[in-house]
């Protein structure tokens, strides 16, 4: 067997054929190149396995697990089972790492050893990689944990994070219980054993798409009250009791087009914002708000290129 990696990248996927080429891509460009790529294929029914022997034959690094699909818990545990790295890195199929993301999160976790995972801010985008807004979350642990007894499990962008995998696998790895929040499930818990943390700098593309798993799944708030009740007790707040959902939520492409355009105005990108509003309309013509949107957002490009001195 090789040599240790220092690093591990654990990468679940499941009929991931539109994006995976280009996420596999980002990792094996990294600045730092002492890993190994866990792939877990999921049971996918599309050619996701193809193309992945096709990237394994080319790239030792990159390592498959295919199994039967039995959601993203399963595939995470199964493997992280085969990672032998003392860090292991999450990255999802359908996003971009930056090419110096393994670079600093290395260099900090050298640094800081009580830290057990780390993960930063992220450039969210459209399906067609056209850049929306920067989430950056909070930096320390303190305020990490604010956020998290909130039921905020974006306190740290999952596929951002670099994990210590002996703190992983000493906290019981993930739980099926809180399939699709098994982020926020898994932070909660590995607060008693260091100390989270964010970097500042944007280490991801962050795919935006109707078929993503947050998307799909929505929110789970009962659940997510579950999990942080505990925290919430340690810090003598009152149990949280979730609200009924009041607020509109996509239910469409046409809605999700709308939401990304108004995300990508608010950051003042205005031209993915123009396209994706566009979409929306062709998608639904019908409905007033995207025209009311259409005009918001041409205002804001009209004063934004009012504002360009004439060359």
């Amino acid at each position: 067997m090789s040599k240790t990696p220092a690093l591990s990248v654990l990468m679940p996927v499941y009929n991931g054929v539109t994006y995976l080429a280009q996420a596999i891509e980002s990792i094996q460009v990294q600045t730092v190149g002492d890993f190994e790529f866990i792939i877990v294929n999921d049971g996918s029914t599309d050619a996701t396995l193809d193309i992945l022997w096709k990237f394994a034959q080319s790239d030792s690094r990159i390592k498959i697990i295919s199994r039967p699909n039995t959601g993203i818990v399963g595939a995470l545990n199964d493997g992280l089972a085969a990672c032998r790295a003392p860090l292991v890195a999450r990255m999802d199929a359908d996003d971009i790492a930056v090419d110096t993301r393994f670079a600093q999160q290395l260099a900090a976790l050298q640094k800081d050893p009580q830290c057990i995972a780390l993960g930063g801010a992220a450039l969210f985008i459209d399906p067609e990689g056209r850049p929306l807004k920067i989430y950056r979350p909070t930096l320390t642990h303190d305020s990490i944990e604010d956020e998290l007894a909130r039921g905020n499990g974006g306190a740290l962008i999952h596929p951002t994070v670099v994990f210590r995998r002996s703190a992983l696998v000493a906290c019981g790895g993930y739980r099926e219980r809180y399939n699709y929040i098994e982020d926020l499930d898994l932070y909660v818990r590995l607060l008693e054993r260091g100390r989270l943390a964010n970097l500042p700098d944007v280490l991801l593309h962050y795919r935006q798409h109707p078929q993503s798993i947050n998307h799909v799944q929505g929110n789970r708030t009962e659940q997510s009250a579950e999990i942080v009740a505990p925290l919430r007790l340690k810090k003598g707040l009152p149990l949280w009791v979730p609200k009924p959902e009041v607020a509109s939520k996509p239910t469409s492409v046409a809605d999700f087009r709308r939401k990304w355009a108004l995300d990508a105005a608010q950051d003042k990108n205005y031209d993915p914002a123009w396209a994706n509003i566009l979409i929306a309309l062709r998608l639904a013509p019908f409905k007033k708000i995207n025209w009311s949107c259409l005009r918001y957002i041409r205002s804001l490009r009209r004063a934004a290129k009012a504002l360009i001195p004439p060359v």
